[in-house]
């Protein structure tokens, strides 16, 4: 699969930025004795399970997921993901449903009259013209300016446009409602799902915090580094770090219901 465009940071910048992920934390109950080998051990069993992963090999599935878990805990939203496609099993069966079954169907998460309509249009959208890995198309959503500024290069653009700086071009970018949690969900796992060496991943810079904390897992568990969301740099993983990761996985195990 073709890789999309590293998502960009303001590299001028990186020297003076201070990341909550890069910084010491002391641990009380840190064995003195744990290397770091026995910390990479513990970090396999704990990977997040992530229900985008589950279906990575469906475009369709994934965005009808990420539609219902936008703004909704994945408690709520995981057992109707599920019975909705029971009920709808393909892009065709809930492009044909009726807008206020498909409403009163999901209307525990909330916002049900927009997320009915959006699957609707989603669904009639993919079988008009499904994604390719070959075919990226430009992004709507923009990057947040605080959080991607420009290159040096580019400081003499105008600040309304500087603040509208595209998010890189995916194959599910002309699908609606393909905002940036939706287009970072797919870029991490899809094409992992079709090429178990892709690095598309390494190139996310996500915002929402699972995919954050999947991300830091894999980049340690797989690379061996620290992994800073605000930035995407990276480093050499120390104790300290791998400490505090196996402490959010572990509780994030605790409290999920996706897996």
């Amino acid at each position: 699969m073709s890789s999309c465009p590293s998502t960009p940071v303001n590299k001028s910048r990186r020297s003076t930025v201070s990341s909550p992920y890069f910084a010491e934390k002391i641990h009380r109950n840190i064995d003195p004795g744990t290397s770091e080998d026995d910390l990479f051990l513990q970090l396999g069993p704990l990977k997040p399970l992530l229900i985008q992963e589950r279906v990575a090999n469906d475009p369709w599935k994934l965005l009808v997921a990420v539609t219902l878990l936008n703004k909704t805990t994945a408690k709520v939203a995981i057992p109707i993901f599920w019975k909705l496609l029971s009920k709808w099993p393909s892009p065709w069966a809930l492009s044909q449903a009726d807008a206020k079954e498909l409403a009163d169907f999901i209307h525990s998460l909330g916002t049900y009259s927009i997320r009915s309509k959006r699957l609707i249009s989603l669904s009639k959208a993919y079988l008009l013209d499904p994604p390719s890995a070959f075919d990226a198309r430009p992004s709507k959503p923009t990057l947040p300016s605080k959080k991607y500024p420009v290159e040096p290069e580019d400081a003499t653009c105008p600040l309304s446009i500087r603040r509208r700086l595209r998010y890189p071009p995916t194959p599910i970018s002309h699908l609606p409602g393909t905002g940036s949690y939706a287009l970072d969900s797919y870029r991490i796992f899809c094409p992992l799902h079709e090429d178990p060496f892709s690095a598309e991943w390494k190139a996310v810079n996500p915002t929402d915090k699972e995919l954050i904390l999947y991300l830091r897992w894999r980049w340690a568990h797989l690379e061996r580094m620290e992994w800073s969301p605000e930035t995407g740099e990276t480093r050499t993983a120390r104790i300290s770090y791998l400490t505090q990761l196996i402490e959010s996985l572990q509780s994030f195990k605790e409290r999920s219901p996706q897996g």
